[in-house]
């Protein structure tokens, strides 16, 4: 297996480093869980350790043989180890479960769906959830007891901006009430909110009684 399949698709979807390095800077996380990654490899550009996880056969067959994820974020890399990179394949909404608990500092949740609430049980407490408002993933985030919001991260001309200032103007409904948790589960798509951001960054509360894989079925 080359390295043709990550840069194929990372040209196709736009090289999202500068994003990861924005949010590692910010976060200083280090170990990374990436569900519903499909063959984004960016990541480990920034990030010196990653779990992917998808359960799609291309990703499968890229990640088979490691070595080429390895050889080609290890050309691009931002630190100086050698990347660590583990591919999970299955389902992130059963297969989440089957990993331990409290072992990332960030889970990634981009166009993979509600990654937020399998994903919660995977963070230290303390830990940071880099979410998009694809699929409503942001909006069930802010409902989300185990999340509170800490940062929202802004693309413009190029170059990805983080910014803590004035949150209160954030993942506010264009029109009220939000809605609920299984509202947005119905509706499948993101909220039309009153100040948008590119992405948020929310921090694991780590007061919230865990629930270990029962973690995402929160009301």
């Amino acid at each position: 297996m080359t390295s043709r399949d990550f840069t194929d698709y990372i040209d196709h979807i736009g090289d999202r480093t500068d994003l990861f390095l924005v949010v590692a800077a910010h976060t200083g996380a280090r170990r990374a869980l990436y569900p519903g990654s499909y063959l984004d490899l960016t990541p480990s550009y920034a990030l010196p350790d990653v779990t992917y996880l998808d359960s799609d056969a291309r990703a499968r067959k890229a990640f088979a043989d490691p070595s080429a994820a390895v050889e080609l974020a290890g050309r691009h890399r931002h630190y100086p180890q050698d990347p660590a990179i583990t591919f999970v394949p299955g389902d992130y909404t059963r297969t989440l479960r089957e990993l331990p608990a409290a072992e990332w500092d960030l889970a990634i949740s981009l166009y993979a769906g509600p990654v937020s609430e399998h994903a919660a049980r995977c963070l230290n407490p303390g830990g940071w959830l880099l979410v998009n408002n694809s699929h409503a993933d942001a909006g069930l985030a802010r409902l989300n007891p185990a999340y509170r919001l800490a940062a929202a991260v802004h693309h413009r001309a190029g170059r990805y901006r983080l910014t803590t200032d004035r949150l209160e103007r954030y993942l506010l409904p264009k029109t009220s009430p939000h809605p609920t948790r299984e509202q947005l589960h119905a509706m499948g798509r993101g909220v039309a909110y009153t100040h948008p951001a590119t992405a948020y960054l929310f921090r694991r509360v780590t007061h919230v009684q865990r629930h270990d894989d029962q973690d995402h079925e929160w009301h």
